[in-house]
């Protein structure tokens, strides 16, 4: 029974990691599994290193959790550092301009003739256009164009 309240702690921890190292570009679900690993590994061998009970002699207390929370914060870290994903340069966008111009039109077709002409190839100005038809936040706006151009690339 203690091992699936670790595995729920670690999940919860693995969430907050998430939150606390704020990786964007990331899959919640893989984030989650990475803490609930760390947090067992960090709450189930670091405890007798600090000289405090673990969970598994049915103490569940903040020290524990906060090492639980470490540990699911460094490996997730360490997941995401290996995971990590280059952007594109924001440039690529203005230099193929006139190759992507249609396919940008074809994918976000809430975006007018007068958006695209607006845009002109700006990133800057692309994310602030897909957030005002959009409503996304600049992260998300930016995050959508980084995948498309990525998925895309191979195209132009």
């Amino acid at each position: 029974m203690n091992y699936i309240t670790w595995l729920f702690a670690g999940a919860v921890l693995g969430w907050l990691a998430t939150i606390v190292i704020r990786r964007r570009r990331s899959i919640l679900l893989l984030n989650i599994m990475a803490g609930m690993v760390g947090a067992f590994v960090a709450g189930y061998l670091l405890p007798p290193v600090f000289q405090i009970r673990t969970i598994n002699q049915g103490i569940f207390s903040l020290p524990v959790l906060m090492i639980s929370l470490g540990g699911a914060g460094i490996l997730l870290a360490a997941v995401n550092f290996l995971r990590r994903e280059k952007d594109v340069k924001d440039d690529v966008i203005e230099r193929k301009w006139e190759q992507v111009r249609n396919h940008i039109i074809a994918r976000w077709g809430k975006l007018t003739e007068e958006d695209i002409d607006k845009i002109d190839g700006n990133h800057d100005r692309f994310i602030i256009t897909l957030q005002a038809r959009y409503g996304y936040a600049k992260e998300e706006a930016d995050d959508q164009i980084q995948r498309y151009l990525k998925a895309s690339l191979r195209r132009f």
